[in-house]
């Protein structure tokens, strides 16, 4: 009988670079092959090592098969969403290896290809194959679905994987609490006792503070800022967060305040309405387009001289300003934000200082403490996780109820027995075999 197993490559004790591999007989597919955050436990990695990935300085792994051992290189990889932790290292994959990621995902990371920086740029990305997130397809014995989950990532999918009888289901990186936690639902409902349920735990960690239980209560908070005065506030928050972006315009909206963006928001946002036609922009809306000079020189050469002027009557810039309403709410790069800011200290407006993303950042970055010394203010926390805390993690694995499960995507796979049945842990490198039926 042909046996089915489970190998985790990567992700047993980290967050992020995720890797599992799914084999049946002599057949295997991948899913994620991301760029690691962190070492082995958490531990930092050593500066340099992901500029220039290896097997030697253990940023690549050896996913391609042993032909002594009679075990050929996979099929294909799957890859559950966009964000580089689980996407960044396959470009380093043969050229004739086939890449699947959902339709939504490719054109957010088309995007990204355009304003990226060359080192984050995937070369590969125009021959990926697309998937459609509820229809079935195959690769070699395995019969694949993809459902989209609630996340921080634009597209984000789970992924069921049938084969020789037996079904895997991989959670990816998902939520509960976020502006599409009604699909978790939708999952749940279609999903039932698979043989092995591959759950994240990255949240277990203590690390993602559940202040803000919601993306409705992050808008909330937003908008008691927003109407405590008319001085304008700067927002720290990653710029392709959709749900974060949609919070923002919400509460903008409500409070009668000016959303100004980027181009390459502007972008990604005209982009992803073909996927989600209830997106900002709208017409005649409120907001407004900063360019800054690298991202014109990107849409230019990506887009043609002229595209980028379609968004011309929302342009903005330090000379447009209208220091009689300084309504302002900004979200791009510290580095423009800090023009910005200069500017209206010269005019001796206040500027309130909203951080909105995991607080790891602000610890790398100095940028950070030099706009609270410029503002003589403190950056505000007002931040929901992209991942799911521990309420749904607990909800979600009771309705699935799988005969096995294995944490990934966490550094407290240990606590998982505490919380969940039927858990197996397993270390990088280790496989789970499926008991035969």
């Amino acid at each position: 009988m042909v046996k089915t197993s489970v190998s985790l490559l990567r992700g047993a004790d980290t967050i992020g670079g995720s890797c599992i591999k799914i084999n049946h007989g002599c057949d295997s597919i991948v899913l994620d092959y991301g760029m690691p955050l962190m070492a082995s436990g958490g531990d930092a990695l050593t500066p340099g090592l992901t500029k220039s990935p290896s097997l030697e300085n253990g940023i690549l792994l050896d996913v391609m098969g042993n032909e002594k051992e009679h075990i050929n290189k996979p099929l294909a990889f799957i890859i559950s969403h966009a964000h580089p932790d689980h996407y960044g290292l396959v470009d380093h994959l043969p050229i004739d290896m086939p890449i699947y990621i959902s339709d939504s995902a490719h054109s957010l990371m088309e995007i990204g290809n355009v304003f990226y920086s060359d080192e984050m740029k995937i070369n590969r990305l125009p021959s990926f194959i697309i998937y459609q997130p509820g229809k079935s397809f195959e690769i070699g014995p395995f019969t694949v679905k993809a459902y989209l989950m609630d996340h921080s990532a634009f597209g984000a999918c789970s992924i069921h994987i049938e084969v020789g009888g037996k079904t895997i289901f991989y959670t990816g990186d998902f939520r509960g609490h976020g502006r599409k936690a009604k699909v978790n639902e939708y999952v749940k409902s279609r999903v039932k006792e698979p043989d092995v349920l591959l759950m994240e735990g990255t949240t277990l960690d203590e690390g993602h503070p559940n202040t803000f239980a919601t993306e409705k209560a992050v808008e909330d908070a937003f908008l008691e800022v927003m109407k405590q005065d008319s001085d304008p506030i700067f927002v720290a928050g990653s710029g392709s967060n959709i749900d974060r972006i949609v919070s923002l315009y919400n509460a903008c909206k409500r409070s009668g305040r000016i959303l100004v963006l980027d181009l390459y928001q502007m972008y990604m946002l005209d982009t992803l309405k073909k996927h989600a036609p209830g997106l900002p922009p709208h017409a005649d809306d409120h907001i407004r387009i900063f360019f800054p000079r690298n991202q014109i020189e990107s849409a230019k050469k990506a887009f043609g001289n002229d595209d980028f002027f379609r968004f011309s009557k929302r342009h903005i810039n330090i000379d447009k300003l209208n220091f009689d309403n300084t309504r302002y709410v900004f979200r791009f790069s510290n580095y423009s934000i800090k023009r910005f800011i200069e500017a209206f200290h010269e005019k001796e407006f206040k500027a309130h200082l909203i951080y909105s993303m995991w607080q790891g950042y602000m610890e790398k970055q100095s940028s950070f403490a030099e706009l609270e010394l410029l503002t003589d203010s403190k950056w505000q926390y007002i931040h929901t996780s992209g991942h799911a805390y521990l309420s749904h993690l607990k909800s979600f694995a009771c309705e699935i109820n799988a005969k096995t499960l294995i944490p990934v995507h966490t550094l407290k796979a240990d606590s998982f027995s505490v919380h969940f049945k039927n858990v197996v842990i397993l270390k990088n490198g280790e496989t789970f075999g499926l008991p035969n039926k």
